[in-house]
C-alpha cells in the first residue's frame, strides 16, 4: 500500500511548525520561542535589565553637579632676603603646598561640620523625596557622623592640577541650589582657611621678632651692668686712656731722669767734691722709683693697665656686640610689622560656582545599556562554563 506524500501544511504540523498567519498565531509562536529561552538568561540578563531599566527610568532620582576652580596665589617678592627666609620658617611656604592644605581641610571633619550646620546637609542628603537607593541612611538604622562622613567623601571631589596648582571643586547634589550652595560655602570655608594661616603666620612672626628684641634688650642691659660694675670694683673709667696718660707720664719722668743723669755727669767730671751730686743722686734715685713704680701700673702687674686693658676690651666688645644685635632686632620687627600688613596669601576663584540647569547623572539609558552587557558577559561566562562541565561528564 503506497502511502501519500504530505501536503504542505501537514509537513508544517508534522515539523511542529504553525501555519496560522493571523495574530493570534503570530504571539502564539513568539511565546513558544521565549519559553525555549535557557533560564539562566532570564536570571542574569532579562531581569536585572527590566528592574535596571524600572529603576533608572522611573525611580532614580537627579543628580546636579556644580563645578568650581580656585587657585592659592601669593605676592611675588623681588629677592629672598633674610626676613623673607624667617618668613618661611615662620609658617608662609610655598603657594602650591597650600592648596593641598586647602583640599584637605574641605575634606575634613571640621569642614562638614560647619556645612552640616550651617546648610543641614544630612537633612538634604537623607530627604524621603530622594530614591531608596542613593540616599543617605535610606534604613534608617545608622546616622553617625562617621557613616555621614563616608558619604560626603563620595559627593564632593577636589582634583588638583599639581603642574599649574589649580584646584576644581565638583559638588554632587540633588537639587541645583543645593549644589551651587555647597560650592560656594566650600570656597567660603578655603578663604577663611586661608586668612587663618596669613592671621596665624602674622602673629607668629611679630611674637618671634618681639621675643628676639627681649632677648636683646636683655643682653644688652646685662653687657652694660657687667661694663659699670667692671669700672667701679677697678676705679677706672677707660684703662686705654689712662694707659695713655701714665705713659706720656713716664716719658716725663724719663725726660727728667736723662736731665738729672746729664747734670750729674758733668758735676762729676768738673767739680767732683760738690754737694750737689748727693742731691742730684737721690733725685735720680727718686725719679727711676717713681718710673718702675708706673711702669708697674700700666705692665707687669696683675692690677695693672695691661691685664685691666684685656678685660675692659671683652666687656666693651659684648657691649657693642649686644647693641648691634638690639638694633638688628629692632630693624627686624619694624620689617615684621610692615610684613604683617600685607596679603601673603590669598584663595582666588577662577570659576565661581554655577547653578546647574539639567541633571548630569544618573545617565539612563547608558546605565540600562551597562547593566545590560554587564548580565550578558556573565550569562556567556557561565553558559560556557556549564557546557565544558557537560561535555566533562559526557
Amino acid at each position: 500500500m503506497t502511502i501519500p506524500p504530505l501536503s504542505t501544511a501537514s509537513r508544517g504540523q508534522a515539523a511542529g511548525l504553525s501555519t496560522d498567519r493571523s495574530p493570534v498565531g503570530f504571539w502564539h509562536r513568539l511565546w513558544d520561542k521565549v519559553r525555549r529561552i535557557h533560564c539562566m538568561f532570564w536570571f542574569l540578563v532579562v531581569l536585572p535589565t527590566i528592574l535596571a531599566t524600572i529603576y533608572y527610568g522611573f525611580m532614580a532620582s537627579d543628580i546636579y553637579i556644580s563645578n568650581s576652580s580656585f587657585v592659592i596665589r601669593q605676592p611675588e617678592k623681588d629677592k629672598m632676603t633674610s626676613l623673607g627666609m624667617f618668613l618661611q620658617s615662620a609658617g608662609l611656604t610655598s603657594s602650591k603646598d597650600e592648596v593641598y592644605s586647602v583640599r584637605e581641610y574641605m575634606l575634613s571633619r571640621d569642614a562638614l561640620r560647619i556645612l552640616d550646620k550651617n546648610l543641614n546637609l544630612r537633612e538634604h542628603y537623607s530627604n524621603k523625596n530622594v530614591d531608596f537607593i542613593q540616599r543617605f541612611d535610606s534604613l534608617g538604622l545608622n546616622n553617625s557622623f562617621e557613616l555621614f562622613y563616608e558619604f560626603y567623601k563620595n559627593m564632593v571631589t577636589i582634583d588638583i592640577n599639581s603642574a599649574a596648582g589649580i584646584c576644581t571643586i565638583k559638588v554632587k547634589a540633588f537639587t541645583p541650589q543645593d549644589a551651587h550652595a555647597i560650592a560656594a560655602s566650600l570656597l567660603f570655608l578655603g578663604e577663611c582657611f586661608i586668612n587663618e594661616i596669613n592671621t596665624r603666620a602674622r602673629q607668629d612672626l611679630i611674637r618671634i621678632s618681639l621675643q628676639e628684641v627681649e632677648k636683646a634688650e636683655l643682653a644688652a642691659k646685662d653687657a652694660a651692668l657687667a661694663l659699670s660694675t667692671y669700672r667701679n670694683r677697678q676705679s677706672v673709667f677707660d684703662p686705654k686712656q689712662q694707659s695713655t696718660m701714665q705713659l706720656e707720664q713716664i716719658a716725663k719722668l724719663q725726660s727728667s731722669l736723662t736731665s738729672v743723669r746729664a747734670q750729674l755727669a758733668q758735676y762729676r767730671l768738673v767739680a767732683a767734691k760738690t754737694p750737689y751730686i748727693i742731691a742730684l743722686e737721690k733725685q735720680e734715685h727718686e725719679l727711676q722709683k717713681d718710673i718702675s713704680q708706673t711702669m708697674g701700673k700700666v705692665a707687669g702687674k696683675q692690677d695693672s693697665m695691661t691685664q685691666q686693658l684685656i678685660e675692659f676690651d671683652r666687656l666693651t666688645l659684648d657691649v657693642n656686640f649686644a647693641d648691634k644685635r638690639l638694633t638688628t632686632a629692632l630693624t627686624a620687627l619694624e620689617q615684621a610689622k610692615s610684613e604683617a600688613q600685607r596679603q601673603n596669601l590669598y584663595l582666588e576663584q577662577i570659576a565661581k560656582p554655577n547653578v546647574p540647569d539639567i541633571a548630569l547623572y544618573p545617565e539612563r539609558f547608558k546605565d540600562v545599556l551597562v547593566v545590560f552587557f554587564i548580565g550578558l558577559l556573565i550569562y556567556s561566562t557561565a553558559y560556557i562554563f556549564l557546557i565544558g562541565v557537560k561535555e566533562h561528564q559526557s
